[in-house]
């Protein structure tokens, strides 16, 4: 056994994790979160000196907080409609959870969002473990399902706004395309045991192999076209009020721009920022929401750049800042006494 043990080598062999080990998984994760904050401030610093300081400056302390708020109010609309998904997921595996532990739990992953491949997000996984009490790698499968729709709820807002507009339809396609490959491996059993077969003298597959099987026992109860069907009809509604984010900073700088084009820019930006697989698309998105501000609605480099960084602040920071506000939330499910009678009402 190793001395100092690896984030999936944690993840792999935990039979009853404690508070303390939990928290140096979670420390461990924090260093990428720490980064990403770094890496958006340096990206914002250069978007900033695009469009010339003193003008993003102006534009973004004169921008009218009455209506940016409501940037704000849709990120939480937007993450309490990805709730009901999660709680179907839950009812699917029949995991019993009392609703507003979940509703924490669920948030709290937004914490974790700027991870290589959102992996932080498995941290969720940990809380339902301990308050459950239902092996680890039966309860993955909600986590990977969750990260899963979510991208297909932003590929075909995408799509659609893509085709509404004759732009770029070729080119989002083959993004969708490209972003689902790497989701058959964890979604299709068919998949994992034809690279099981093939890749049978991996570390990794030696890992995976104990627990391969009641993962994906409990994955498959999810791969039915209903689950499917209600997690489109939720998440294609989400990915849009996201894309209020960008409506309502441009609002707040006085420009009322197409509700339609806003989408437009804001998904395509999100999906060419998905393909590089980079933590939160830091620098991809950014870049591109500045490009597609200026190129479609024929905004001046000044407001380009503060709208997107107005936009991306509503967007991904208030979600990760939200989520490590429900995070130390539900770091006490670790001390109290699990099982309660009032907890199974």
């Amino acid at each position: 056994m190793p001395k100092e043990k690896s984030f999936w080598y944690s993840i792999t062999h935990q039979t009853k994790l404690d508070k303390e080990s939990y928290l140096k998984i979670v420390k461990k994760i924090s260093i990428f979160v720490g980064a990403g904050f770094g890496a958006s401030i340096l990206v914002f610093f250069l978007i900033a000196w695009f469009g010339g300081f003193s003008s993003v400056f102006n534009y973004i302390s004169e921008a009218k907080l009455d209506i940016y708020v409501f940037a704000f109010l849709a990120v939480i609309a937007s993450l309490l409609l990805r709730f009901i998904k999660w709680n179907y997921y839950m009812n699917v595996l029949k995991l019993k959870v009392p609703l507003k532990k979940s509703m924490a739990i669920y948030l709290s992953m937004y914490s974790m969002s700027i991870t290589p491949g959102n992996i932080g997000r498995i941290v969720a996984a940990y809380t339902l473990n301990r308050l459950t009490k239902i092996k680890f790698a039966k309860i993955i499968p909600i986590v990977t399902m969750d990260i899963f729709t979510d991208f297909l709820g932003f590929g075909m807002l995408a799509l659609l706004a893509a085709l509404y507009f004759h732009k770029y339809v070729a080119y989002i396609l083959a993004l969708d395309i490209l972003l689902l490959l790497p989701f058959l491996f964890i979604l299709n059993s068919w998949m994992y045991r034809k690279i099981k077969k093939i890749m049978s003298r991996s570390s990794f597959i030696k890992n995976f192999t104990p627990y391969g099987e009641e993962y994906f026992i409990s994955q498959n109860k999810l791969n039915s076209p209903k689950t499917y069907l209600i997690s489109i009809f939720v998440t294609l509604p989400a990915a849009f009020l996201n894309s209020l984010t960008l409506y309502f900073s441009l609002l707040a700088l006085g420009i009322v721009a197409p509700l339609s084009g806003t989408v437009f820019i804001y998904s395509s930006s999100t999906i060419f920022g998905m393909a590089t697989a980079i933590p939160g698309s830091i620098g991809v998105t950014d870049g591109s929401m500045v490009a597609l501000l200026g190129g479609i609605l024929n905004l001046s480099p000044g407001i380009s750049s503060a709208v997107t960084i107005l936009g991306r602040t509503a967007d991904l920071w208030f979600s990760v800042i939200l989520g490590i506000a429900f995070f130390f939330i539900t770091l006490k499910y670790w001390t109290e006494t699990v099982n309660k009678k009032k907890d199974k009402k």
